[in-house]
């Protein structure tokens, strides 16, 4: 199984941040702040949860140190940005170029089975964070449970990773 030590730094931090890349941009994709806070709490404790992994790459992404890392990262990259690009839209676009460089990086240097165990781990805390708050109701009545938007991100994440089944 691959870890993190057969990874170069900079392929660490793709594999390490894009859950959290994915997070926000499934967050973002729609609905109120509210929304937005409990799809966020519900992504990053997808991510927490892979503790439990018996995949040794997923158990040091949910190390508290590099949760941390991880986010301090992207608010640092979303900072950099111009107001003007600090949209749903550029948040989709790196999530998805992050999600690209992470799986290379596993096709790199890991077996058909890391992939597996990554992309599984990361299309499930995508659902999971849309799952958590409906869109497009009033008062949390009425709505769907996953916008047309969330969906749409999803899919182009699935499509991302069958592009590199070995």
């Amino acid at each position: 199984m691959l870890t993190r030590e057969e990874l170069t730094d900079v392929q660490w931090r793709a594999v390490r941040n894009t859950p959290h890349h994915v997070v926000v941009a499934v967050a973002e994709a729609g609905g109120g702040p509210i929304g937005e806070m409990h799809e966020r709490h519900a992504g990053l404790q997808a991510i927490v949860d892979a503790m439990n992994s018996t995949h040794p790459l997923l158990q040091e992404i949910a190390g508290a140190v590099q949760i941390m890392q991880a986010q301090d990262e992207i608010r640092n990259w979303w900072y950099t940005l111009p107001v003007a690009d600090r949209t749903p839209r550029r948040l989709r676009q790196q999530a998805l170029e992050s999600m690209r460089h992470a799986l290379d990086a596993i096709d790199a240097h890991g077996g058909a089975d890391d992939l597996l165990h990554y992309e599984e781990f990361v299309l499930s805390a995508a659902t999971r964070t849309a799952r958590a708050a409906r869109e497009g109701g009033l008062l949390g009545i009425g709505g769907e449970l996953i916008s047309h938007d969330e969906r749409e991100f999803i899919q182009e994440l699935e499509v991302l990773a069958n592009s590199h089944k070995k």
